[in-house]
């Protein structure tokens, strides 16, 4: 098998790892030897920690502070302050680079895009650099000289290129990469079955991303008053400190806690709906899945966007409080009026092959380039 590219991503929020994981799949179908490079905690144990405790904290403690530098980097290159900080690891991020023998580089999470950067300027390396934006809407803080493709959700990526003074061509509007289960086109009442669940009642996914960043107990209680019991399905992620807080919840609902699972697009399928906050890998899931989508408290800045691109197009619902979540969640799941647009807007929007089409595009780059400098 042919080396291909290095792919790097990180474990800060686990929607960057599955998009990874997604393309070293596809990458491997067509006979590469991809490596997922888990950037930060490649680079240092301790740096990965600094990286991860210092962005939940963020966002936990002080999400306006995270929403004011996410904004304002709109206007001010705020983002250039972390090229300068990836100057400390240009030497052990090369040594990792040459070592590996690729021919391509792939970022997953822009924050490691950054490092990547700064990577190829001060080495001066001919390496493509290509990044994988795994938000629906597009940011100047992930425009750079240095990369040579950017793969994006956003359908309006030509007028942010001409706001920005980016040459158009460099985007490429393929969607976001997520893993390729033939299951999930299996009937609802089959998947169910498959999963334990019971084909007569309601399920209801409560997710908060890899992190589990929700208020779990606070949403089973807000949905006591539903008309009738329906089945809850607590997407925890790598949040084990709430599994013990859920179950002694006392709740007319059926709740399962389900930790991190491979099984999650499974279980998208087999939902009538799913409550989240805005990550883009489990919204690209949910849009795929055709399950339509209430976000509740989205992270600020970049999941403000991804909530604000799926309401305008029909695919999704924001409550904005507890109090709104029995209202909307009962019209979701009951009112065909309501989640039948829903579902067809998502089947508009959804881009199964994401990931099969980036790697063709950047395999297709790289013959390109080849041949531009033989």
């Amino acid at each position: 098998m042919e080396r291909g590219p290095l792919i790097f991503s990180a474990s800060i929020g686990n929607g960057h790892n599955q998009a990874a994981k997604a393309l070293q799949v596809e990458f491997q179908n067509k006979g590469y030897q991809p490596e997922i490079i888990d950037t930060f905690y490649s680079l240092s144990p301790a740096l990965h920690k600094f990286m991860l405790t210092s962005y939940v904290n963020l966002l936990k403690v002080g999400p306006r502070i995270w929403k004011k530098i996410y904004f304002q980097a709109e206007k001010y290159p705020l983002f250039l302050f972390l090229d300068q900080f990836a100057t400390f690891f240009v030497e052990s991020l090369h040594a990792t680079v040459k070592s590996n023998r690729c021919s391509f580089l792939v970022s997953t999470h822009p924050f490691v895009t950054a490092f990547l950067v700064r990577l190829k300027s001060k080495k001066q390396l001919n390496l493509p650099l290509y990044t994988v934006i795994t938000d629906f809407v597009l940011h100047p803080a992930y425009l750079r000289p240095e990369i040579d493709g950017y793969f994006t959700s956003d359908p309006n990526f030509t007028d942010f290129a001409k706001l920005n003074n980016v040459s158009d061509d460099r985007f490429f509007p393929t969607g976001i990469p997520i893993p390729n289960l033939e299951s999930i086109d299996q009937p609802k009442w089959k998947v169910r079955n498959d999963l334990g669940l019971d084909p007569q009642r309601k399920v209801l996914i409560i997710a908060g991303g890899g992190i589990g960043l929700t208020n779990y107990a606070q949403v089973i209680r807000a949905l006591e008053c539903l008309p009738e019991p329906i089945q809850l399905l607590c997407m925890i992620g790598h949040n084990y400190q709430v599994k013990e807080k859920i179950s002694r919840i006392k709740s007319k609902h059926e709740l399962k806690v389900i930790e991190f699972t491979d099984k999650f697009l499974l279980y998208l399928k087999a939902s009538d709906a799913i409550l989240s906050k805005a990550g883009g890998l489990t919204m690209a899931e949910s849009l795929v899945c055709e399950t339509p989508i209430i976000i509740h408290q989205p992270v600020p800045g970049h999941e403000e966007h991804n909530a604000k691109f799926l309401i305008d197009a029909g695919a999704a619902l924001r409550v904005k409080g507890s109090k709104e979540i029995p209202t909307t969640i009962k019209r979701v799941l009951y009112e065909e009026a309501c989640f039948g647009p829903m579902i067809e807007n998502a089947r508009k929007l959804k881009k199964p092959n994401a990931s099969n089409e980036i790697v063709e595009q950047m395999l297709l780059l790289v013959k390109e380039q080849q041949h531009a400098f033989r």
